[in-house]
């Protein structure tokens, strides 16, 4: 072990004993010998080149074998790591590759092993997702994998097409939402357009380590609130989660129309209503209650998750909500409103007496009605 030290050190001092280190190499553990190989790799490459075939095989699937693997690669023996790779458990294989990605950008080598990998490999460089060594690697070649990958289509393997359209997406950025929005456009299914709706934050960078590129991500959204309208209902809502990621809030909002376009009035609104109900035991013991009742109007900006807390804005605002208070005892408020908008005045009575029938308390004196004025949003 000192011995191997004390070699490190004069290679690191650029004075390389390559026979010395050689021998070591072939005599140690594949833990003292990895980082070995990687210093011979530094002060002679052809010599690490000669013993690269004996070093790989015995190489650990961890960071200081990943590093070896990279030295390799370095001088020219990509074919050794990828043998080498082959024979890992898949969880180390993974951890490989993730290795050779973060480094892929600022060397040249892997770039080249990666792009040449993928013609060694074929199809294996896809089912394996070799590919997400490319994900943040962006080189005319390196995008040209992953580009010429998407334009091939879907094959028989959805979830892959997926997982390689997100590393597309990412690697190229804001070049991407062109070729996202035809795919889009040419897209009848939902769960395609669903999850190609995705890669518009992908291509803005949402989960990188620099996070969301503000610039790509106007962009995005611009394009993807110009698709909506195409999109099925259930793409429309991932629309709305992809938008809020894109930081376009209001975007997001207006999205309800389209969701709910048929049941836009001749106003371009939706028709909402609320049920809110004062439930009360009084200082006597006896329980009451008093109920409220409401349309509620909104300009196509308010998604049914939303409307619960502008109701209770509002009514807090507006109504006469002093149930527990008049009878000096202790009470609650409880706001009830619908899944969706309605289709019609009809489609809210309908909903407001299944919703009051149901919220009824036997126990309680005869509850009382108040209809108030339409609530606008």
């Amino acid at each position: 072990m000192l011995t191997s030290l004390l070699l490190l050190n004069v290679a690191f001092a650029g004075d390389c004993d390559v026979a010395s280190m050689s021998k070591e190499i072939v005599e140690m553990g594949p833990h003292e010998a990895a980082p070995l190989f990687v210093s011979l790799a530094k002060c002679d490459p052809k010599a690490a080149k000669r013993m690269a075939a004996k070093v790989m095989p015995t190489l650990i699937g961890e960071q200081s074998g990943f590093e070896a693997a990279i030295a390799a690669i370095e001088v020219g023996e990509g074919q050794l790591v990828l043998d080498w790779i082959a024979g890992l458990e898949r969880d180390e294989q993974s951890r490989a590759v993730r290795v050779f990605g973060v480094g892929c950008q600022e060397n040249p080598a892997i770039q080249v092993f990666l792009v040449g990998a993928e013609k060694r490999l074929e199809e294996k460089f896809w089912s394996d997702r070799w590919y997400r060594a490319l994900t943040e690697c962006r080189t005319p070649g390196t995008t040209g994998v992953l580009s010429a990958k998407v334009e091939a289509g879907v094959g028989s393997d959805r979830g892959a097409f997926f997982s390689i359209i997100e590393a597309y997406s990412v690697n190229l950025g804001d070049l991407a939402i062109p070729k996202l929005v035809a795919l889009v456009e040419a897209e009848s299914d939902k769960e395609m357009q669903i999850n190609l709706v995705g890669a518009f934050s992908d291509a803005a960078q949402a989960g990188t380590v620099n996070g969301v590129n503000v610039e790509i991500a106007g962009m995005a959204a611009t394009a993807l609130r110009q698709l909506a309208p195409k999109l099925a209902p259930e793409a429309v809502d991932k629309a709305r989660m992809t938008l809020n990621v894109l930081l376009d809030e209001a975007g997001a909002d207006a999205l309800v129309a389209v969701r709910f376009k048929d049941r836009l009035s001749d106003d371009q609104t939706l028709l909402y209503g609320t049920v809110a109900f004062e439930n009360a035991v009084c200082k006597n013991g006896k329980s009451v209650q008093r109920y409220h009742v409401a349309e509620v109007v909104d300009p196509g900006q308010t998604w049914p998750d939303q409307l619960q807390d502008k109701v209770r804005s509002n009514a807090e605002l507006l109504w006469t909500l002093n149930l527990a208070e008049r009878c000096k005892g202790e009470g609650e408020v409880l706001y009830f409103t619908p899944d969706a908008p309605f289709i019609d005045a009809d489609a809210f009575k309908k909903w407001t007496k299944a919703t009051i029938q149901d919220q009824i308390k036997p126990e309680a004196k005869k509850a009382t009605r108040v209809d108030e004025e339409p609530i606008g949003l």
